[in-house]
């Protein structure tokens, strides 16, 4: 109910039965945190808004969209396009999925192995190289020119475009919770937020475009995941400093 006279200004309120009142400026500040911007404007507070953007674009683009396109094609493109029988799909499936179980190398190689000094940005970028000459070749080349074994080589490289900045993005994340850890679970929520907001409605037209365009079009889209996980290495969105020089100047 409104306030009575002499209560001081009026101000729109609402209430049920069974709650207390609300005044809009309260429904206004939890419509905004429905929304998602103040858990983004908190994390960014604390980390940067680039590295937030970073995660998003690793695991919601990279992942979220153009792992799910390139999931979504491979199986009408190696079966229906390329000709493949069922016992060489199973093969050449299994062996573009080896990347997924090297995560734990690709973990240990960038810890011990910096390169340039850094240990997280350029293996997220040799990724997002070779995606993108991997989704540029399954795009271009006519099916009827691609060999099994090239199209498991080239579709082993798309998996290392996704399985490798998601060990990396990992490895920041864990850094990051040592020195905020009342932010940890949040970082983890924003990555794994990130994957099923992007991935969805990839999920959803994937089955649309490949009846109406063929599985080569969700390849030449997957390129775009693969551009986007290679701007936060090239702009420094990871916040890393050079070790090498660091190790130098001791």
């Amino acid at each position: 109910p409104p306030p009575r006279p002499g209560q001081g200004e009026y101000e729109c309120w609402c209430a049920t039965p069974t709650t207390r009142p609300v005044s809009m400026a309260t429904l206004l500040r939890r419509a905004d945190s429905l929304t998602g911007r103040a858990f983004l404007r908190r994390l960014s507070a604390a980390f940067g808004w680039r590295y937030v953007a970073a995660c998003i674009l690793a695991y919601g683009v990279n992942q979220g969209m153009g792992e799910k396109f390139v999931f979504g094609a491979r199986q009408y493109y190696l079966l229906d396009d390329i000709g493949m029988t069922s016992a060489e799909y199973g093969r050449v499936a299994g062996f573009s999925h080896i990347p997924w179980q090297l995560k734990s190398l690709f973990g240990l190689l960038s810890d011990t192995v910096p390169l340039g000094g850094l240990h997280r940005a350029p293996y997220m970028l040799i990724a997002g190289v070779l995606g993108l000459f991997a989704l540029g070749m399954l795009t271009a080349l006519p099916a009827a020119t691609v060999s099994a074994p090239l199209a498991g080589f080239l579709l082993l490289l798309t998996n290392v475009n996704f399985a490798m900045p998601d060990v990396m993005i990992d490895a920041t994340v864990a850094e990051r919770a040592k020195v905020r850890p009342e932010l940890g679970a949040a970082l983890q929520a924003l990555c794994w937020g990130s994957l099923g907001v992007a991935g969805v409605p990839a999920g959803v037209v994937k089955g649309y475009l490949i009846e109406w365009y063929g599985a080569r079009l969700l390849f030449g889209l997957a390129i775009f995941a693969a551009l986007a996980v290679m701007v936060p290495p090239l702009g420094g969105w990871l916040g890393e400093t050079r070790r090498a020089a660091a190790r130098r100047k001791g």
